[in-house]
């Protein structure tokens, strides 16, 4: 069986790290993920250095041919299912019984080709991921001891705010704004609906609200890199995690800040 190209098999596996970098991948799964893809190709000796934010990555046929590629990585977002479906491909890609092309030459076009269908998957509609985001903001604050009442006010704050967050971030934002922003948004709407609605208790409310903003993921990684001797990566995350609950802290404290200003 021929090799396929250098530069091609540089590419794949660049790309594999990318996607799974990108939807939230802990850093020593993007590189064993990106050696599996080299090695299923033909090519044992491969390099990769992996932070939250970009992708070094050298690629030798084992004479004089070398290949370096670097990726930044500037957008990332929670999806544990693309993860999951880049590494049963990459896994595939090793079997007898994969589904993919035998032919070597075959192979690839029909992984890239799966790779840019996995990429571009949105499994699951707006409205279910608004749904779910509400009913994430209203079992939080039952959690908390809240009402029924409070409940079904947590879980219309919750679908609003994960409708926002979409249209939020396209704008020319960083993250530390946008979980600014989303924060002052849900106090700002459970204080409004507090002059309308009686009896009900506020902390249990944004609580509710703001858990849907709690950066766990990114911390948990945080911890596995960390723990698996990756510590610029463990580092990165953990920092950012620090960032975003500063954040969302902010935003919080802030729009309270100013409705108490404001006599309410």
């Amino acid at each position: 069986m021929n090799k396929i190209n250098l530069q091609e098999c540089s590419k794949l596996a660049l790309e594999t790290g990318r996607i799974i970098l990108q939807s939230g991948g802990a850093t020593n799964r993007v590189e064993l993920m990106m050696r599996k893809v080299c090695e299923g190709f033909g090519y044992d000796d491969c390099e990769s250095f992996v932070t939250p934010t970009g992708i070094f990555f050298s690629l030798s046929d084992g004479e004089a041919n070398i290949t370096t590629r670097i990726k930044r990585i500037e957008n990332r977002r929670i999806d544990l299912g693309k993860i999951t479906q880049v590494s049963q491909l990459v896994n595939c890609l090793q079997s007898d019984k994969c589904h993919i092309m035998t032919h070597t030459q075959g192979r690839s076009k029909e992984f890239l080709k799966e790779l840019r269908r996995i990429d571009g998957e949105n499994p699951y509609p707006m409205w279910v991921t608004n749904l779910c985001g509400g009913a994430t903001s209203g079992f939080f604050c039952l959690l908390f001891g809240g009402s029924w009442t409070e409940f079904l006010i947590a879980f219309i704050i919750g679908i609003i705010i994960s409708a926002s967050l979409k249209y939020i971030s396209r704008l020319p934002v960083n993250n530390f704004l946008l979980n600014a922003i989303a924060s002052a948004l849900i106090v700002f709407l459970a204080k409004t609906i507090d002059t309308w609605v009686p009896n009900i208790r506020l902390d249990n409310i944004i609580i509710g609200g703001i858990m849907i903003l709690v950066p766990g993921l990114a911390l948990t990684n945080a911890i596995r890199d960390t723990m698996s001797g990756d510590l610029v990566s463990g580092t990165a995350r953990g920092v950012e995690a620090i960032i975003v609950t500063i954040a969302i802290v902010a935003g919080s404290g802030t729009m309270l800040k100013l409705w108490t200003l404001l006599g309410y």
